[in-house]
């Protein structure tokens, strides 16, 4: 921002300068200095306002990332809380897992409380950062998704459960591409072994998740950056 101020500042005062040579008798010795002077400036002036937009374009590339990154791991802990799984993050699994659903039970309550977090978190996401999602397009489609999840409660189990699961995938899918992470559909048939969607299950995922236990899961608060996109 203060390149692009100082790139404003040496922008106005090169047109006063070369003003100010056009105003005077063009066949003075120092006129041609001053136009020389005023286009010298012009270049520096662009030097900065490009520098500047190529620092804040890679910035606003990284957050992108990081945003990206941190939604796709808190979809991960509330799928495994639901569906169970590996406790290793891998977007291979997180898609089957996704694909799975329709053949278990629905989220419980405490369950759902997980989904209703991520889309108070994407919400908050949508309002605290516009500045990123006006730089990147590709943010708001897949952060509205997860937004939407945000009423799970609010409706009582009125939620469909094909709504919960569109609206999953798209944010997945989204998200990976946004990471540089390509999702192998159909290749992850182990993710059927670990799945469990029973009531019990959940209950103690959530309890070991919330409390720390054998069940634990990495907190993603502490995640600010890419992750691999397989086993770690």
């Amino acid at each position: 921002m203060l390149r692009f101020v100082l790139a404003g500042a040496l922008s106005v005062l090169a047109l006063i300068i070369v003003i100010l040579a056009m105003s005077f008798d063009k066949n003075a010795t120092w006129v041609d200095f001053m136009f020389n002077l005023g286009t010298e400036i012009i270049g520096i002036a662009m030097t900065v306002a490009i520098v500047d937009w190529l620092i804040e374009r890679n910035k606003m590339g990284d957050e992108s990332q990081q945003l990206a990154w941190r939604m796709l791991h808190e979809i991960d802990q509330a799928i495994w809380v639901w569906q169970g799984g590996r406790q290793e993050f891998h977007l291979d699994e997180l898609a089957a897992l996704i694909d799975l659903v329709a053949e278990g039970e629905g989220p419980i309550e405490s369950t759902q409380d997980l989904f209703v977090n991520l889309g108070r978190a994407a919400s908050d996401s949508l309002r605290l950062h516009s500045k990123l999602f006006r730089c990147d397009k590709r943010l708001k489609e897949p952060i509205n998704a997860l937004a939407s999840l945000g009423q799970m409660r609010a409706l009582k189990g009125r939620m469909p459960r094909s709504f919960i699961l569109e609206n999953l995938k798209k944010a997945v899918y989204a998200l990976a591409d946004i990471t540089g992470q390509g999702i192998h559909t159909g290749t992850f048939g182990v993710a059927r072994t670990f799945q469990d969607s029973s009531t019990a299950a959940q209950q103690e995922r959530y309890q070991g998740w919330r409390y720390g236990g054998i069940q634990h899961r990495p907190d993603v608060s502490s995640i600010s950056g890419p992750a691999s996109p397989g086993p770690s």
